[in-house]
């Protein structure tokens, strides 16, 4: 899910001084490949590391297809990601590798950690659009591509459908019609959004990230401060002072319709109370889905993004590359990696996937979406008009959530500004070369 919490990521110079090498040369592809202990005369062992461990059942089913066509590779899986970085630092990395796509990944792009897969075939059955967003996070060199797409969840509001047919609300296309919904349902004892502010996270990938992401340009902001480095006065159009004021008010608005007790409920007690109708709406993605069903199965969603403005066709939905596909640039299997990695990324392989995982297929003829719960949602997604969330940007080390939490508890927005302007200021201090 979008708030897994994730280790601090080693900066460059303490992952090259771990592994006892003195530069980017140190990711070079190495040459040779001898047989392993155990491993049979004739056959390649692949490892493919990748980091949802909800959905290892689905690829062990595709790496047992894979091996039957490809009887000389043999692909062991591995989904602790905690085993990342050491393998770096041993020089022994993961051949194959799926991440979900935002800062910490994006680091590793940028240091040269995956091998450029631009020459592939299978790259250009990518759509664009998709690969545009793993190209907006920086590429190595200015021009690889060190990751293709593989699964895109759009995250957007939540609602059941027959607590609006029961009071005759339609789905909002504007803010004055969302706020005029949740005064409906207030005014009828009806919860508009169940909380989970005991969770952080839930406050950052829903109220922050959908407030942002619908009312500003996210990914130029992030992008012309990245630019600036660590020099940006609070006053500057690059600061987050400057930029992201406008939208504190109607993240409090947002936070304000939830139940009494919202503090104290974490994302569990979300998917067991909204699936028990104890709430018109629900700022959740499409990874809440299934836990709603499983609390109530003749529960009725659907979703739509949230409209942050009152032009409808401004409104966006909050995407994230939910898995992308990298090999590892200093594998010394680097053909047979590529093999396995063509294979996930048939169709067959890649359209399954999504459609089990309430998610989209980023390959270009892709079907459109069966499952009538993203239906609200979908149009929004095949047009490009979506973002990547703004609290996808911030490294590990910084704590967000944390920070977005407090602000939501105490409402001192510019204590919140300035804090997170300092820390992006340290970030930028400590990342510059």
């Amino acid at each position: 899910m979008s708030g897994t919490a994730r280790a601090t990521l080693p900066s460059r110079r303490s992952l090259f001084r771990a592994a006892g090498l003195a530069g980017a040369t140190a990711f070079l592809p190495l040459t040779g490949c001898a047989a392993g202990a155990g491993q049979q005369a004739g056959v390649t062992t692949l490892r493919f590391m990748q980091n949802k461990p909800e959905v290892v059942g689905y690829f062990n089913q595709v790496i047992k297809d894979f091996e039957a066509l490809n009887p000389d590779l043999r692909v062991i899986q591995d989904f602790n990601e905690g085993n990342f970085v050491p393998g770096l630092v041993r020089n022994d990395p993961p051949d194959v590798v799926t991440r979900g796509f935002a800062t910490e990944t994006a680091e590793f792009v940028r240091k040269g950690i995956f091998a450029d897969l631009s020459g592939l075939p299978v790259a250009k059955t990518v759509d664009p659009k998709f690969q545009a967003l793993i190209s907006s996070w920086g590429q190595y060199k200015g021009n690889e591509t060190s990751a293709l797409p593989f699964s895109i969840a759009a995250a957007g509001v939540i609602y059941n459908r027959d607590i609006f047919a029961a009071h005759g609300v339609a789905v909002p296309t504007t803010w004055e019609a969302f706020i005029a919904a949740c005064e409906t349902f207030k005014a009828a004892g009806i919860t508009p959004i169940y909380g989970t502010f005991k969770d952080a996270w839930t406050l950052r990938q829903g109220a922050f990230d959908y407030v942002t992401g619908g009312m500003l340009d996210v990914g130029g902001f992030f992008r012309d401060l990245m630019a600036k480095g660590a020099n940006i006065p609070q006053s500057a159009p690059e600061s987050f002072s400057k930029h992201y004021r406008s939208s504190l008010p109607k993240i409090l608005q947002l936070a304000s319709y939830s139940q009494n007790g919202a503090a104290s409920k974490n994302y569990s007690d979300g998917n067991a109370a909204f699936g028990k109708g104890q709430a018109a709406m629900y700022l959740q993605g499409p990874w809440a889905l299934s836990q709603l069903v499983q609390a109530n199965k003749d529960i009725k969603l659907g979703t739509f993004p949230l409209p942050v403005t009152n032009d409808p066709d401004q409104t966006k939905v909050r995407v994230n590359v939910d898995m992308a596909l990298s090999i590892t640039r200093n594998t010394r299997k680097r053909a047979a990696a590529e093999r396995f990695l063509n294979y996930l990324l048939e169709p067959s392989v890649v359209n399954t996937y999504n459609e089990k995982n309430a998610a989209f297929s980023p390959l270009i003829g892709a079907p459109a979406v069966s499952n009538p719960h993203l239906h609200g949602v979908a149009a929004h997604v095949a047009e490009g008009r979506y973002y990547q969330g703004a609290g996808t940007y911030f490294p590990p080390s910084v704590p967000m959530n944390n920070y977005i939490q407090s602000f939501v508890f105490n409402k001192n927005g510019e204590q919140f500004l300035t804090t997170v302007d300092d820390e992006w200021r340290r970030v930028a201090e400590r990342t510059a070369v």
